[in-house]
């Protein structure tokens, strides 16, 4: 058993496909982990939508997990911080007790309301006022497509509310209230305001009494209740505090706190966030911005929202090779998928990889965009389908990363990467050739559970600034430098990548691939 002097910070990151809970000490040394996988639900081509109870078993699970294997006296927890899903809404009644299933930051059920909300509000004027590009996926459109096709469950609904809030209110929260870093993907928030917009919830047909108010991240909202320390195995009374959204809390977690700095994400979804001092910075319209984890600031953002899922959809349906492998091994099946990606040589053999299995985000925000296999001929196998498979993920984060690089004053001078994808050096060393830019890797890859672990830290009064937290916590480990043997081929490559993705998209054909799966589904 560690000693009674340890003091421990805990992280939850209730994310998409699961949740994963660390417990770490005033250094940011992992003491304990759990992680519990839950599933996404699809009832229609397009849909997604998730059992509320589910994240909370999940989230139980993995927390006594990460209690048990870090056997620590009740003494020294100090903190709990919460990373939530961003986008990712529920509805609940009068007693905050959810309706239905939450409907998820990546549900394409509302792509015609695109179109209708703008013509409520332009998507220039929605954009610089919301820091959001109009786009079907946000919270907003969702909640007008609720509006418009369950208006009974519409009106039962009592509070519309996200993760961060719900899930502190199961952990034992008095305070009922959220926080500008976990409201991004709603595109319900006044951005300089740092606060909900009357307009945009006037246009949902909804009201601020239907929502909780907003906060600061990191703020002190209530102590672990008898009941969910029987659940969770952390002791009653520990300090919960607001974590953030889950990349806000990943940018903290990679130590991304200052103007130049930027971390991507390579999770379930990929997001990149970088810092930013002033919305005055900001000198293009590719990306979207929102409020940092650290409290009155600001980030912005570009996402690919499939690269991890890429992997986990092989995985599941293609990957019985890798599984079997990985059973007799006991090694990730993933880390066996890059292995094999490394016995095809550099672009695959021509073979290409688009990675928009749940849509394209930035540059195109292209919400009906699929991904696919382009060139396979009869002489690629199942190496070069894996390389092209990470290769095409690269590129897609390369167009993430370019758009930084034109939308900022200044661009991006600290590039790192984080979450579970960055696990595997050969998938690092591929997205940082295709990327072209130098990478950066940070002790702890799960920055997501570390940044919400420090805003814990510093909310209940462990650290003075986030600063220190910062300094005391995050480490990088390693630095990847881009193989100029190859930046020709991947830049060749990149150009047919998009070139394919804008033939495809402009013509339409996208839409009508949607189209015909609503009908055919």
């Amino acid at each position: 058993m560690s000693g009674a002097k340890t003091k421990a910070f805990v992280g939850i990151d209730a994310g998409t496909t699961g949740c994963t809970v660390m417990i770490f000490d005033e250094r940011g040394i992992a003491l304990g982990h759990g992680y519990e996988e839950y599933p996404c639900v699809s009832p229609n081509p397009g849909w997604s939508e998730q059992d509320v109870e589910a994240v909370w078993a999940g989230i139980c699970s993995a927390s006594r997990q990460a209690v048990a294997k870090a056997n620590l006296p009740p003494e020294a927890y100090q903190s709990i911080g919460l990373s939530s899903q961003r986008g990712t809404f529920m509805m609940l009644d009068e007693q905050k007790r959810p309706l239905a299933n939450s409907i998820v930051w990546n549900c394409g059920r509302a792509l015609k309301y695109q179109q209708t909300m703008a013509e409520q509000i332009l998507p220039e004027e929605h954009h610089l006022h919301t820091g959001m590009q109009l786009s079907p996926l946000w919270v907003a459109a969702k909640i007008c497509w609720l509006r418009d096709n369950e208006p009974e469950l519409f009106e039962k609904t009592r509070w519309f509310a996200n993760g961060q809030e719900f899930f502190l209110h199961r952990l034992g929260a008095e305070e009922w209230v959220t926080d500008p870093a976990s409201l991004t993907l709603n595109g319900m928030m006044e951005i300089r305001k740092l606060d909900w917009s009357d307009r945009i919830l006037s246009i949902c047909g909804i009201t601020r009494d239907r929502l909780p108010p907003v906060g600061i991240p990191s703020g002190v909202a209530g102590v672990v209740s008898k009941a969910a320390s029987e659940a969770t195995g952390f002791p009653v009374g520990v300090t919960l505090c607001r974590g953030a959204g889950d990349q806000q809390c990943a940018a903290i977690g990679a130590g991304v706190i200052k103007q130049g700095m930027a971390e991507f994400t390579v999770g379930t979804s990929g997001v990149m966030v970088a810092h930013l001092d002033s919305l005055d910075r900001i000198k293009g319209r590719n990306l979207w911005w929102g409020g940092h984890g650290v409290p009155h600031a600001w980030n912005i953002e570009g996402a690919a929202f499939s690269l991890g899922a890429c992997l986990k959809w092989w995985r599941n349906n293609l990957g019985r090779n890798e599984l079997e492998e990985s059973d007799r091994i006991g090694r990730s099946p993933y880390s066996i998928m890059v292995e094999q990606a490394g016995k095809s040589p550099p672009g695959a053999k021509g073979l290409i990889f688009h990675s928009f299995l749940s849509s394209q985000v930035t540059p195109y925000y292209d919400a009906a965009s699929r991904g696919g296999f382009l060139g396979v001929g009869l002489y690629h196998d199942r190496q070069d389908m894996i390389r092209a498979l990470l290769e095409g993920c690269s590129h897609e984060m390369k167009m993430v990363v370019d758009s930084f690089q034109s939308d900022i004053d200044g661009g991006i001078s600290d590039f790192r990467l984080t979450g579970g994808g960055t696990k595997s050096n050969g998938f690092v060393q591929i997205m940082t050739d295709i990327i072209g830019k130098p990478s950066r890797v940070t002790r702890e890859r799960e920055c997501t559970v570390l940044g919400a672990a420090i805003l814990g830290a510093f909310g209940s009064g462990a650290f003075r600034s986030i600063d220190e937290a910062v300094d005391a916590m995050v480490k990088v480990e390693a630095e990847f430098e881009p193989n100029r043997k190859n930046e020709n081929l991947y830049t060749d490559q990149h150009e047919i990548y998009r070139g394919l993705y804008e033939a495809i998209a402009g013509g339409g054909q996208y839409q009508r691939l949607a189209d015909f799966a609503a009908r055919y589904h």
